[in-house]
C-alpha cells in the first residue's frame, strides 16, 4: 500500500493550517548552502581542493595533558588563553579571566539543568522571522541575496531524543517554504544550539570557564566548548548542491549567574567542509525571555542571529530577527492510499 506524505494540521486563533512535511528535517542544521546556481568565479581552482590547505592560528596550547584541538591539529576554544582568545572573540575583550577551573563542574551542572528543562517543557512555537542574506565575492563581481519574512516554526520531535526539535519554515497558509538558495545561503536550526549543555550530551564536549564579564549591564559567567569528533552525537550538516558535509562546532555562552540561563551564544565550525566548500562558519544568537499569554508559559528562545561564513570563494552575511512568538496546537495523523 503506498502512503502519503504525513500532514500536520495546525490551530491558532481558530484557524487550521495545513503545514505537510515538504522540508527535509533540518535539526542541528548549521547553514544548508546556496545551490548550484551560485556561479564559480574561478571553476578550474575547485577541482580537486577548492579550499586550499588549511591555515593554522600558531598558538599553543594551555593544558597539553588535554589535547581537545580540532582534527585539523588548529588549537580550539577551550585551549586558547583568555588573551588569545579575545583577539579571535573580540566580545571577550572585556574579560575577567578565571583563576581557576573550581567553578566548572557546578556552572555546567546548572546550565545543564535549565538546558533540560527547556527542552523537556518545549512546546509547539511559531513566530515571525524575518530574514536579510548577503553574498559576495572578494572582488564583489557576484552579488547575490534576498530579504524575506517568514513563520518560522519549531516543533519537539515526539520518539526522538531529548534534544531533537523539527526547524522550518512556512508561508502565510502554513506551507513550508524555503528562501531562494538561488539568490543566496540559506540558514536554519538556531533553537536547537543550546543542546550541547544538555547534561545527557556535555560528555560529547570539553568545556573550559573563562571567567566573567560584562555584556549589556548584566554580569555573565562565560564557558568555552568544543566537541570531541571521535564522541560527538550531534554533529551539524551543510549542503551545497547535491553534496552533504557534516561539521562539529566550538563555542561561547556567556551565562546568566542567578538563573543559568544561556543570554548569549557564539559557535564557530571546528574545521573547514573540505568536501562542501565550507571555508568557515560563525553563529552568534542572543536570547530573551518569552512569556505567552496561554497559561503564562515562559521559554528563552532566539531574538537575532548572525550568521557568517565564506563557502569556496563566496562570503555570506545572514541576519535573522525573531518577533510575536506564540504557541499553537498540532495534530499529526498520516492517510493511506490503495495500490
Amino acid at each position: 500500500m503506498g502512503r502519503r506524505p504525513l500532514s500536520v494540521r495546525a490551530r491558532q486563533g481558530g484557524l487550521a493550517r495545513n503545514l505537510g512535511w515538504l522540508l527535509a528535517v533540518m535539526v542541528c542544521m548549521v547553514v544548508g548552502a546556496a545551490g548550484p546556481a551560485l556561479p564559480d568565479p574561478n571553476p578550474a581552482a575547485h577541482t580537486s581542493n577548492p579550499q586550499g590547505s588549511p591555515q593554522t592560528n600558531g598558538l599553543e596550547t594551555l593544558t597539553p595533558r588535554q589535547e581537545p584541538m580540532s582534527p585539523s591539529g588548529r588549537k580550539t576554544f577551550v585551549d586558547l588563553t583568555p588573551a588569545e582568545l579575545a583577539k579571535v572573540v573580540v566580545e571577550l575583550k572585556h574579560l575577567q579571566p578565571a583563576a581557576n577551573q573550581d567553578m566548572l563542574p557546578q556552572i555546567l551542572k546548572r546550565v545543564g539543568a535549565t538546558v533540560a528543562a527547556f527542552f523537556d517543557t518545549f512546546y509547539n512555537v511559531t513566530c515571525t522571522e524575518r530574514v536579510i542574506s548577503t553574498v559576495a565575492t572578494p572582488m564583489h563581481a557576484v552579488e547575490l541575496g534576498y530579504d524575506y519574512k517568514f513563520n518560522y516554526v519549531a516543533l519537539p520531535m515526539p520518539g526522538t531524543d531529548k534534544v531533537t526539535l523539527q526547524e522550518f519554515r512556512t508561508d502565510s497558509k502554513g506551507a513550508p517554504v524555503q528562501p531562494q538558495s538561488i539568490k543566496g545561503v540559506v540558514t536554519i536550526g538556531f533553537v536547537t544550539r543550546l543542546n550541547h549543555f544538555h547534561p545527557d550530551y556535555q560528555s560529547d564536549s570539553h568545556f573550559r570557564y573563562l571567567g566573567r564579564e560584562e555584556m549589556k549591564g548584566q554580569d555573565t559567567y562565560v564557558v568555552a566548548f568544543a566537541q570531541q569528533p571521535a564522541m560527538a552525537r550531534h554533529p551539524a550538516f551543510v549542503e551545497y548542491g547535491n553534496t552533504r558535509g557534516r561539521v562539529f562546532m566550538q563555542g561561547v555562552a556567556w551565562i546568566d549567574p542567578e538563573s543559568f540561563r544561556i543570554l548569549r551564544l557564539r559557535t564557530d565550525i571546528l574545521q573547514p567542509e573540505l568536501k562542501v566548500g565550507l571555508q568557515r562558519e560563525t553563529t552568534e544568537i542572543e536570547y530573551s525571555e518569552v512569556t505567552f499569554g496561554q497559561g503564562g508559559k515562559t521559554l528563552w528562545l532566539p531574538r537575532a542571529v548572525i550568521v557568517t561564513g565564506q563557502l569556496l570563494r563566496y562570503s555570506f552575511h545572514n541576519r535573522h530577527h525573531y518577533s510575536d512568538y506564540r504557541l499553537f496546537v498540532v495534530k499529526a495523523g498520516e492517510t493511506q492510499k490503495g495500490p
